[in-house]
């Protein structure tokens, strides 16, 4: 029931949730790499293009969803990495682009939540749904030291994916309070951290040492 006394909001829920994985996704090596300036250009694109798979695949998947969302406008993660591997000539032709995604690209929504059954499965896919969002639109926060480097590195190149935070901290209050309002029980809060453990799992492997992707 919404507004349950005694209930904790979601977005501090999901927080509490994934920190672990939240944890072991910002201490990959590609991430480790990439903050401290080893990566060359060719291992920055790899990056690039392995997040790209990523999120074509799951924009693709959540398409319908992600339309339906009335009170929430959803940047193409996979647009952005597209202009910014075109647009700074890392490729010809964006259609390549995920082709070193390593991974299974799969999302299984449905794995993991018998033990808090949801009677309607709209209502779990729903609530599935809003963990793996509250995992990529969380990461526009992080995006904002990681753009600051990313100019620092490159700056001749664009970094529209990462920049997608910079005007975040008024936009993730907003999200923060549509969250709430969504998964407002305990069953679809535990199906939304399972879907978000899986979602930071998959930046996870993702983010693991570029050459990995060649």
């Amino acid at each position: 029931m919404a507004g349950a006394v005694g209930l904790t909001p979601a977005h501090l829920f999901l927080r509490e949730a994934t920190r672990d994985a939240h944890e072991a996704a910002e201490a990959t090596p590609g991430m480790r790499l990439l903050l401290g300036g080893e990566l060359d250009r060719a291992a920055y694109s790899a990056l690039l293009q392995a997040q790209l798979a990523l999120f074509r695949a799951w924009e693709a998947e959540r398409r319908d969803w992600l339309a339906g969302l009335a009170d929430w406008r959803h940047v193409s993660r996979a647009t952005l990495i597209e202009a910014d591997l075109c647009g700074s000539r890392f490729i010809g032709d964006s259609n390549s682009c995920g082709s070193r995604f390593i991974g299974d690209s799969a999302l299984d929504n449905g794995a993991g939540f018998a033990a808090t059954p949801i009677a309607d499965e709209s209502a779990l896919t729903n609530a599935a749904c809003w963990g793996e969002l509250y995992v990529i639109e969380g990461s526009a926060l992080g995006g904002r030291v990681i753009v600051r480097r990313l100019r620092e590195l490159y700056p001749d190149l664009t970094h529209h994916y990462y920049a997608v935070g910079e005007n975040a901290p008024t936009s993730w209050r907003h999200f923060q309070s549509l969250l709430d309002r969504a998964l407002p029980d305990e069953a679809s809060q535990e199906v939304a951290a399972h879907a978000a453990q899986r979602m930071f799992a998959r930046f996870q492997q993702t983010l693991k040492d570029p050459a990995a992707h060649d």
